[in-house]
């Protein structure tokens, strides 16, 4: 072969090559299945009021809990983390492991029927049960604090309990279910031995738990997907910062309880979606505008628990008390008006 043939038969040999490799049969791996999105924990923290009456999970109201939110536990799964007989401290001693090993989304923490029981100081248990929900929400859950459930017995008292923990609430800006208040006026039927709930009572418990833990998925749902970043709430998630504060929250409660329910209500908040998002966006970026803004959100605020968290007997007191007021301020200007000469 001559020398001058060589490229020519080397060109070929790779036509050949290439015409072959791109006749044969391409094989193509199968498509990966899409992965099952990991259902988020909800874990029930608490003594034996979580626990259960005699250790009976049957009926303790995480497993009430778990039909509300989710019954097939394919997006939500409840753990009942109680343990009977331990106070506050106790519970805060076992915390950190139980946190650690169930990873969850959400941390309901309502503990303190011993510390009553034991007649430790009030302070020192608010204190303790807001260092748990510190704790959850340094681990990345979303903590949920509640109030102590009722006793029967007169000797010990948790509504001598219950305003501190409300208070320690309040002031680190964690959701609180005043569970004590949903169920004192029917807790005479609800109970089993005086302290622990029945079935019902259960129940009862977790139907509060249940509407805080769905209002904030809710609510993380729609920051997610919302360009505006409040989820609806514009106004109110640039003045508190996130969705997900228990002021936002409340107020989207009341959206949708109250207002989406009535035409007035819907043409109100059609055209609050119109006109809030520059307003939000000017609030966000000014300090002194989000203060302004979160102090006169108050009277709101107050209508809104009032109407959506306020038990009936909180609207009947209320509503006593106002009435008062007014009939009050009317008769001392009448007086001062008969007075003149």
């Amino acid at each position: 072969m001559k020398l001058y043939t060589w490229p020519l038969f080397c060109a070929g040999l790779l036509l050949c090559w290439v015409g072959q490799a791109e006749s044969l049969p391409v094989t193509t791996a199968p498509k990966a299945a899409k992965p099952v999105p990991k259902a988020d924990v909800v874990l029930c923290f608490g003594d034996s009021i979580t626990a259960g009456y005699k250790n009976n999970r049957k009926i303790a109201y995480p497993t009430y809990l778990q039909d509300l939110v989710d019954s097939t536990k394919k997006s939500l799964v409840v753990i009942n983390a109680g343990k009977g007989g331990e106070n506050t401290f106790q519970g805060l001693s076992r915390f950190d492991k139980v946190l650690a090993d169930s990873q969850p989304k959400y941390v309901i923490i309502m503990e303190g029927a011993n510390d009553v029981v034991e007649r430790l100081s009030p302070s020192a248990t608010s204190f303790n049960l807001q260092n748990m929900a510190q704790k959850a929400k340094a681990a990345g859950a979303v903590p949920i604090m509640s109030t102590i459930t009722p006793n029967s017995n007169s000797d010990f008292a948790p509504e001598n309990y219950n305003p501190e923990i409300v208070t320690a609430a309040a002031n680190a800006g964690f959701t609180l279910v005043d569970t004590y208040s949903r169920v004192i006026t029917e807790w005479k039927n609800i109970n089993t031995d005086g302290l622990h709930p029945n079935a019902r009572g259960a129940k009862m418990i977790a139907e509060g738990f249940a509407e805080q833990v769905q209002g904030i998925k809710k609510s993380e749902e729609e920051a997610a997907s919302s360009s505006g970043g409040g989820g609806g709430c514009f106004i109110a998630t640039a003045a508190y910062g996130t969705a997900l504060q228990p002021q936002v929250v409340l107020l989207k409660k009341f959206r949708d309880l109250r207002l989406l329910t009535n035409a007035p209500g819907q043409a109100f908040v059609q055209w609050y979606y119109a006109v809030s998002p520059p307003i939000a966006d000017f609030i966000a970026q000014h300090e002194l505008a989000r203060l302004t803004v979160q102090i006169a959100l108050l009277p709101l605020l107050a209508t809104a628990w009032l109407l959506v968290e306020a038990t009936l007997f909180q609207q009947i007191t209320l509503l006593l008390a106002a009435l008062t007021l007014l009939t009050s301020v009317w008769m001392r200007r009448r007086i001062n008006s008969s007075q003149r000469p």
